[in-house]
């Protein structure tokens, strides 16, 4: 029951992250703001649920934090990274669940995080890259990735970019970049990952696939931009 309900809170949308060498050499990236969004979260079998995720400079640093409960589950993820032009180093990494009263916390250090990213500073790398990725087609190779889950452990995926669009959500309208994110040993469920193209972090919309069944899906529903995302 516990791992089930860790699998609910953050499997769908904090276990994606990475790595690009599909991105463009020297494509300039767009620059973060710091942002506070809330997003609805619909998943079959559970009561929905909203999503609480909020980027904001921290001095030095640009912190990411996630969190989402549902029924008597709940669970938070978050990390903080560097930026060094189109470089990002990450820094620190905490996530933590909670389901009838069990749980558990895990951490990453910056010796830990030295060659491969937490996956919610990687949330944020492929967000960023996603943009300009050459993995368009599919007659070419999809982009793969690591990084590292929430006990250190390397994971692997794939992706490829499928749409450029605008999308209207309750929170507004948007330009957007689409991925189809996979596992490569599990080819039958796809996470289709739909980023704002200018503002590094922020997810429009989410929907996971299971042998062609929607199982999930997620919207933005309301976003706070500039200096008052961050108090």
């Amino acid at each position: 029951m516990k791992a089930a309900a860790y699998n609910v809170l953050v499997f769908f949308i904090l276990s994606v992250a990475a790595i690009q060498p599909g991105l463009a050499q020297n494509q300039v990236q767009a620059t973060p703001a710091p942002f506070k969004a809330t997003y609805s979260l619909v998943i079959k079998g559970w009561p929905d649920a909203r999503i609480h995720h909020r980027l904001s400079h921290q001095g030095a640093l640009w912190q990411s934090e996630m969190s989402a409960s549902i029924a008597t589950a709940k669970g938070d993820e978050l990390s903080r990274f560097r930026l060094a032009g189109n470089d990002v180093n990450a820094q620190f990494y905490s996530s933590g669940y909670r389901f009838l009263g069990f749980g558990e916390r895990y951490e990453l250090d910056a010796n830990e995080l030295s060659h491969l990213p937490d996956r919610q500073t990687a949330l944020f790398i492929l967000s960023r890259a996603a943009k300009n990725a050459r993995c368009t087609h599919s007659q070419v190779a999809p982009c793969r990735f690591s990084f590292l889950n929430h006990k250190g452990e390397e994971k692997l995926l794939k992706y490829r970019v499928v749409k450029h669009d605008q999308v209207t959500v309750p929170a507004g309208t948007f330009p957007r970049v689409v991925v189809d994110v996979w596992d490569p040993e599990e080819r039958d469920r796809h996470m289709f990952i739909g980023f704002h193209s200018d503002m590094p972090g922020l997810l429009l919309s989410f929907e996971y696939q299971r042998e062609g069944e929607r199982k999930s899906h997620l919207t933005l529903s309301r976003l706070a931009l500039g200096n008052s995302a961050s108090q």
